[in-house]
C-alpha cells in the first residue's frame, strides 16, 4: 500500500491492534505484544491485506520467501501462536480461518 505521494505506510491498525514498521512494535490496546521476526512478518502481511483471504501458499511465499511443501502446517502453527499472544479474551479474534482456503 502506498499513499498518493508514493510514500510507503509505516503504521497499520486493525481494531485495537497496532503495528509500527519503523519501531517494529506491536500493541494490542495498551499492552505491548512481543513477536518473533517471522510472527511479525506474518502479522505485517495480513495487516497489509485487510479483508482479503490469503492462502497458506501466499503466506508461505511472502513471509518465508521460498516454496514449502503445500501439506506443511507451518502457517497454522504461527497463526495459532500469534492468536494466543494477541487475544485479550475468548472470542476476540482478529485473524479468521476461512476453511479450506486460508486466513483473513
Amino acid at each position: 500500500m502506498r499513499r498518493a505521494s508514493g510514500e510507503k505506510l509505516s503504521f497499520y491498525k486493525v481494531g485495537d491492534l497496532a503495528l509500527n514498521l519503523l519501531s517494529r512494535e506491536i500493541w494490542r490496546g495498551s499492552r505491548k505484544v512481543e513477536l518473533t521476526k517471522r510472527e511479525f512478518g506474518l502479522l505485517e502481511f495480513l495487516m497489509r491485506s485487510p479483508g482479503q483471504v490469503l492462502t497458506r501458499t501466499q503466506i508461505q511465499q511472502h513471509v518465508w520467501d521460498y516454496q514449502f511443501d503445500p501439506q506443511t502446517n507451518l502457517v497454522d502453527v504461527y497463526i495459532q501462536r500469534f492468536a494466543a499472544q494477541g487475544r485479550r479474551r475468548e472470542g476476540d479474534r482478529l485473524i479468521h480461518t476461512v476453511r479450506g482456503v486460508g486466513y483473513a
